[in-house]
């Protein structure tokens, strides 16, 4: 007697025809001896970039800066004998925490509008204190003679800011939070964008409209002393390499970049190692067609684990992983929390985005926002001229802040912006990833470096290789170069 159809093994073949491709392949994937920086695909088949594996210039020089004998030896690996006992800890915000959970989009207004205020009037009287302005005045307070204002920047239009559209908008204590329209054609030199706290000195003869003489945007910090601390001092030199992701080229995902870069970092033994993501880019073509058979948390953890075998052949680098709210698999908020992964890896450490690390007295601040780009397509600016990248990663100290500009493009939480993406102290070393081209720039004591991105399309892209070092002279010396991966 023949077996009803129901189990008929064709009729289940035929029906369930994918299963036992995808069966396979996770059993093939599961059994490889072999490590591979790749997610496991509903296609065996990986596409390599042709573009990357015949690229030439691997391991060349771009961009140089720093003392000559620095640079001389910041190729050579660290040896045993350049051993240094680092003391890394993140520095905390003025209120001593590291991040806040928060509920993402229970903002009530009146709390939003109070947290900007607070930081209206404080970065203000940061300004008015450096440059001895005892009182300020309403934005609205009609005057013949000349007075001090302070407020906020923001745009009275539908588009981009414009020297006809600036609006200054004060605080509730001196101006009930009312904003007058700015008239700049008195100013000579100015830069302004939306967000920015600034104090302008001028008159408003008729209360409708201010027209400054002169704008002040600098509340910058001081730069700490590294030595202040004299029990946690550097007591050598000190190896950086940081890099910013995407870590694969845009053609597929086999991660060649990283595997270079692991290798690299496993052949020079840094002392500490900086990555800011995204590591799995969501506006990737492969992670948008769906085409994994894995979860991108899963794979993630795979590349935590790839990168941890790094202990192998250099034990004594730190690495220290900055997230990114572009990360499909991560929460898409800023400040963006730290990643997590399944393992606890002796030598990796997660930070949120953005961070400030304190190594042995030296202060580096990461964030993996391209604040630099975002930025400058708001910025107006007239007189200003000299380096216009200078002058974007100057706001960034000018105003404390990692990311100054307001109202944004990212899905940011005022709540989590004001404790927790302020800037603690100017930093030694800021890490500014950009799609801007790579740099290295000594900002107002600052040492600003943009890795820009390990990855550019389906080619290869840079990363900074950084040496700190006690000097005689000052506190610290700095020497970095830009290398293509």
């Amino acid at each position: 007697m023949a077996r009803p159809p129901l189990y008929n093994n064709e009729v289940l073949s035929n029906y369930m025809s994918d299963a036992p491709k995808r069966v396979k392949l996770e059993q093939t994937d599961q059994g490889s001896n072999q490590i591979e920086l790749h997610p496991a695909t509903y296609s065996p088949n990986v596409d390599r970039s042709g573009k990357y594996s015949s690229r030439t210039n691997q391991g060349s020089v771009v961009h140089s800066y720093g003392d000559e004998k620095l640079l001389a030896a910041i190729s050579n690996p660290t040896s045993a004998n350049d051993l240094l006992e680092l003391n890394i800890s993140q520095v905390r915000n003025d209120d001593g925490d590291l991040y806040t959970k928060a509920m993402f989009g229970f903002e009530l207004l009146h709390e939003k509008a109070s947290t900007f205020d607070n930081h209206i009037r404080y970065i203000s009287q940061c300004i008015m204190k450096k440059n001895a302005f005892t009182e300020s005045s309403s934005v609205r307070h009609k005057t013949l003679t000349e007075v001090v204002v302070a407020g906020r920047i923001e745009c009275d239009a539908d588009a981009r800011l414009n020297s006809k559209s600036v609006v200054l908008q004060g605080t509730w204590d001196e101006s009930l939070s009312l904003a007058v329209p700015v008239d700049l054609d008195s100013v000579s030199q100015y830069s302004l964008f939306p967000g920015q706290v600034v104090v302008m000195r001028g008159v408003n003869p008729r209360g409708d409209k201010f027209v400054p003489q002169q704008i002040y945007c600098d509340a910058a910090r001081p730069i700490p002393d590294p030595q202040a601390d004299m029990m946690n001092t550097l007591k050598g030199t000190m190896s950086i390499v940081i890099s910013a992701g995407p870590y694969t080229t845009s053609n597929n995902m086999t991660y060649e970049p990283l595997k270079d870069l692991i290798t690299y970092v496993g052949t020079h033994k840094p002392h500490v190692l900086i990555m800011t993501g995204p590591f799995i880019d969501s506006d990737h073509a492969k992670v948008k067609d769906n085409s994994m058979a894995e979860t991108y948390k899963s794979f993630f953890d795979k590349l935590m684990d790839n990168l941890a075998e790094i202990a192998t052949t250099s034990p004594f680098t730190k690495m220290y992983i900055v997230s990114s709210q572009k990360d499909a698999f991560h929460t898409n908020i800023y400040p963006t929390p730290s990643y997590s992964s399944r393992k606890k890896h002796t030598n990796i450490h997660f930070l949120p985005d953005p961070s400030t690390l304190n190594i042995n007295g030296v202060f580096v601040g990461v964030t993996s926002t391209d604040v630099l780009m975002h930025i400058s397509q708001e910025e107006i600016s007239l007189g200003s001229g000299g380096d216009k990248l200078a002058r974007l990663a100057s706001h960034i100290l000018a105003q404390q802040c990692y990311y100054p500009l307001w109202p944004t493009s990212l899905s940011a939480d005022a709540a989590l912006w004001a404790a927790h993406a302020q800037l603690p102290a100017t930093p030694h070393l800021l890490v500014l990833p950009s799609n801007f081209r790579y740099f290295v720039k000594e900002v107002n004591g600052c040492v600003v470096v943009n890795p820009e991105h390990l990855t550019k399309g389906v080619g290869g892209g840079t990363f900074a290789r950084i040496l700190i070092t006690p000097d005689t002279n000052k506190p610290i010396s700095i020497a970095a170069q830009i290398v293509r991966i």
